[in-house]
């Protein structure tokens, strides 16, 4: 599996209309719908619970193009979330009960009010996670950005599709290993990871195909 250099709307490719993937889930097939499944299960009826995470994607844009991103985002796509909409966020968050922020992309931190946001969040006491690649840390522009996440104690889950670089850098694109495992090591330095404190480092495995991740101790 290679990595792409456009994304699937760079491409032409109709896969990365919402209107076309639409039509793909509601084609009727000979799988039941979720629905139908869920009663024939009988497990009873689908209740909410307390809304614990907020999670708000703050852009398409990207600094890499990744064969499994189930955004197609990309430094080809230029949709990022605006202030004033951001704001509505923050507004939102303010009147809830809800701790944890979740902040998810493409890059998130490519939205040019991710540091202006975060420390809003902050500043009305919830906590904040962030979903990185792990190369934009270590990115012309963006090297700052591990510090200033640190300095929020900001928690940080970060993709690493395996722990060897050609499984990665197929899946990534070449070098990427490399320049992860130099993110991380910087993220290091700054106290993420380390024992007794208190800035979490999360890393999470991206299988290539339709199975499972091995164990988590074993990894």
């Amino acid at each position: 599996m290679e990595a792409r250099h456009k994304s699937m709307k760079a491409s032409g490719e109709s896969l990365a209309f919402a209107d076309e993937q639409l039509k793909i889930i509601n084609k009727k097939t000979d799988f039941p719908l979720f629905g139908e499944k869920f009663k024939e299960v009988g497990e009873g009826e689908l209740k909410t619970g307390t809304i614990e995470i907020f999670q708000i994607n703050l852009g398409k844009m990207c600094n890499m193009v990744c064969k499994h991103c189930h955004v197609d985002a990309g430094p080809d796509r230029t949709e990022i979330m605006e202030k004033e909409t951001l704001q509505y966020c923050l507004n939102a968050l303010a009147d809830s009960e809800i701790q944890k922020v979740d902040l998810t992309g493409g890059a998130p931190e490519m939205n040019p009010h991710f540091k202006w946001f975060v420390q809003e969040v902050k500043k009305l006491g919830k906590n904040v996670m962030v979903r990185s690649n792990l190369t934009i840390l270590v990115t012309n522009k963006f090297e700052d950005y591990a510090k200033f996440m640190a300095d929020n104690e900001v928690e940080i889950i970060s993709s690493l599709p395996y722990y060897k670089a050609g499984f990665t850098d197929k899946q990534r694109g070449d070098g990427t290993f490399s320049k992860s495992i130099d993110a991380i090591k910087k993220l290091n330095d700054l106290g993420y990871g380390k024992e007794n404190s208190q800035l979490i480092l999360n890393l999470v495995y991206n299988p290539i195909g339709a199975f499972l991740p091995p164990c988590q101790e074993g990894l």
